[in-house]
């Protein structure tokens, strides 16, 4: 694993600019596509074959890259889950991925490899138990900017442990959209807590990182760094707001995204 930055894991939740949104259509999650089942092996029909009820989740793997950029789409990542070892299917030319059949009510953490990136997992879900789970996320920013912004930020990162990003967003907004989509003036915290010097750090609206700041701004942004491996919950707080928590594995030399829309998201 090569060293990780601080930099790097806090633009991970940069807020989708409207470049990007046009490509993120382009990918076709909102109408349950099925060119990622189509573009790779599947081992997802154990839990048909045997009787039990299953689901579909369907998302997208997005090549983060700087502001001012478009965001690229990983083609051929093997998407795992972690619970499920046995079971994969391949990201297709649009990065995107489909599972035609999960256990319904399973847990499931979602884990991404692909040789010219780090390796990446989501949040942890809990998969519905019926239906389809839409639009889960990876982003993730190819082995040499991964490389190039550590060496600009300097910052030394545990090799033992991982990296923790989130994006606090406002009700109804995703990465699908475009535009600045974090919900301002929210707080994170982390349980188990750890020492205050690994996090929360937050983005400002520059979506740069500022020590300084003690709440989020109009990015919604937030990382915890050099995180021990273990198990993690993190959650908003903002008066009048209420959000959706979200549990993360944390494992060493992995960076654990929980990107929009299974973040740390604003509920209506």
């Amino acid at each position: 694993m090569r060293p990780t930055s601080l930099l790097f894991a806090l633009l991970l939740t940069v807020a989708c600019r409207p470049d990007a949104a046009d490509e993120t259509t382009d990918a076709g999650t909102s109408s349950g596509g099925s060119a990622g089942a189509s573009s790779g092996s599947s081992e997802v029909v154990t839990a048909g074959e045997t009787g039990e009820a299953t689901v579909v989740v369907r998302g997208d793997a997005f090549a983060f890259t700087l502001p001012g950029m478009p965001y690229g789409l990983i083609a051929d990542a093997k998407i795992g889950v972690l619970e499920l070892p046995e079971v994969s299917v391949v990201t297709d030319a649009m990065g995107h991925f489909e599972f035609p059949a999960l256990p319904a009510g399973a847990t499931a953490t979602f884990v991404l490899e692909h040789a010219d990136f780090p390796p990446a997992r989501t949040r942890t879900f809990t998969l519905p138990d019926s239906g389809a789970l839409e639009r889960v996320t990876f982003q993730v920013p190819d082995m040499t900017l991964y490389g190039a912004i550590a060496g600009i930020v300097g910052v030394e990162i545990d090799p033992g442990a991982c990296q923790i990003v989130s994006t606090v967003t406002r009700v109804g907004k995703s990465i699908y959209d475009a535009g600045a989509h974090g919900e301002a003036d929210a707080t994170v915290t982390i349980a188990p807590a750890i020492p205050a010097a690994q996090g929360p750090i937050y983005f400002g609206d520059d979506v740069i990182p500022d020590k300084m700041l003690t709440q989020t701004s109009s990015d919604g942004g937030v990382l915890f760094v050099n995180v021990p491996p273990g198990t993690y919950e993190l959650q908003a707080h903002k008066d009048g707001v209420m959000f959706e928590s979200a549990t993360m594995q944390c494992a060493a030399g992995v960076l654990v995204n929980a990107s929009p829309p299974y973040g740390l998201q604003a509920l209506p």
